[in-house]
């Protein structure tokens, strides 16, 4: 008796593990059909949306889901998809294992419980801020990858400004920063660069059919940083918050944009509850800048000094100190100034050049190669077919090199390579370079 009912549990488990392992047909399209009305009632552009909310029932229809039978590559699929008919880099879907919590429509309104998990996810991430110094030549450095509001990073941000205050110039490191959370993270940071409050952007919201102002703040806590050079350095992967902290700066006139063209998001939104465990990233406002009366939608913010982004670092502090050595007026200090220079400018960053390849996957139509040397750009480092292969050579600093394929907007680790390391929740192929 005892045997069966065992069997009878294992048959229960395995069934659970079977129906979430496999997606069927009707789960397929009660995601879809959920994602098109949220599309369809909160997309920026209501046009696009319907021609989404066409492609997506067909492509159904067609069963052309039918091999991306688990939830996680499902949710890539339908994320290609929204990219292929928007072109808009925010819209992404995805999949939680845990039930998603049903918040106001407005993801800016969030539940007591909601807002707790937000600011936990920004402390245990330090508010985004990855690294904080003074370089030679008392040029200051601030490296985030994340932007955070005043709601959350308030004190640790004002107390980030005081502790660079001295400094004669600043690098602000946006390479690795994929947006901001809390729609007043970029006024609240940049009104550390102005003396009184500036118009900064206009935000239009579709949900209500407003127009939004943002401004800098009239008083913040701590040192302002005024009069004093910035530069920003970004890369093809910087996105979104980020991108806009360095338009409405390069704009203004008040930092020197240096490294790649960014990804180009400029439209704000939220994760959207689609079904209990799918939820999709959806820009709800347009953003209008009031003194270009456009934004960097598709088109990125262009660098006014254009370098590879593993350099960008390197040439910001080399301008630095080559802007602020005739200003100096204490000829010991112009003398450092000067040795600091020329000891960055005899000792650059050394690469050497490492060649990737894939074989097979002789129908994809593209291939990339993303990792650590290009700080995963996804659509930065192209792959070309020679035969059956899949080549690129890239440059990479010696060390160990992280890396992935993307192929037709997939992400898989290198067949022909077993070294793998574990990154987070992420595990990437990697390769030594001597």
């Amino acid at each position: 008796m005892k045997s069966k009912v065992w069997i009878f549990i294992f048959a229960l488990l395995l069934c659970n593990f079977l129906s979430r392992a496999q997606m069927s047909q009707e789960q397929k399209r009660q995601v879809i059909d959920s994602l098109c009305i949220q599309l369809e009632k909160c997309y920026v552009f209501p046009e696009v949306a319907s021609n989404i909310a066409l492609y997506l029932k067909s492509q159904l229809t067609a069963n052309a889901y039918k091999e991306f039978s688990k939830e996680t590559t499902f949710a890539n699929k339908l994320s290609l998809d929204l990219f292929e008919i928007s072109g808009d880099r925010h819209l992404k879907v995805s999949y939680s294992d845990q039930i998603l919590p049903k918040d106001s429509l407005n993801p800016f309104e969030l539940s007591p419980e909601h807002y707790l998990e937000q600011g936990n996810f920004a402390l245990r991430g330090n508010y985004g801020i990855d690294k904080l110094e003074v370089l030679n030549g008392n040029i200051g450095l601030i490296a985030f990858s994340m932007l955070c509001g005043p709601e959350h990073a308030g004190d640790t941000y004002s107390a980030m400004m005081n502790y660079i205050g001295h400094t004669d110039a600043l690098i602000i490191d946006l390479i690795n920063c994929r947006g901001a959370m809390g729609k007043d993270a970029i006024p609240f940071l940049s009104s550390y660069f102005f003396n009184e409050p500036v118009h900064l952007n206009d935000f239009k919201w579709r949900w209500n059919n407003s127009l939004e102002q943002k401004w800098t703040y009239a008083h913040v806590p701590g040192k302002r940083y005024l009069d004093k050079p910035i530069y920003i350095i970004n890369s093809a992967r910087t996105f979104s918050g980020a991108e806009e902290l360095a338009y409405d700066l390069q704009v203004l006139n008040k930092a020197t944009i240096i490294g790649e063209k960014t990804a180009g998001g400029a439209n704000p939104g939220g994760s959207i509850r689609i079904t209990d465990h799918f939820e999709c990233f959806i820009p709800f406002g347009q953003a209008i800048n009031p003194i270009t009366k456009t934004n960097w939608e598709g088109v990125g913010v262009l660098p006014d000094t254009p370098v590879k982004a593993n350099l960008a670092l390197y040439e910001a502090h080399k301008m630095a100190i080559r802007q602020l050595i005739p200003t100096t007026e204490d000829e010991e200090w112009k003398f450092r100034m000067e040795d600091f220079l020329s000891d960055l400018e005899t000792h650059p960053p050394v690469f050497q050049r490492l060649k990737f390849e894939l074989k097979g996957f002789e129908n994809a139509k593209t291939v990339f190669l993303t990792g650590s040397f290009n700080y995963w750009a996804s659509q930065n480092t192209p792959m070309i077919k020679k035969g059956n292969i899949w080549q690129v050579e890239v440059e990479c600093l010696a060390g160990t090199v992280q890396y992935q394929f993307i192929v037709d907007g997939i992400r898989i680790l290198d067949p022909n390579n077993k070294e793998t390391i574990k990154a987070g929740p992420y595990v990437n192929s990697i390769k030594a370079v001597n």
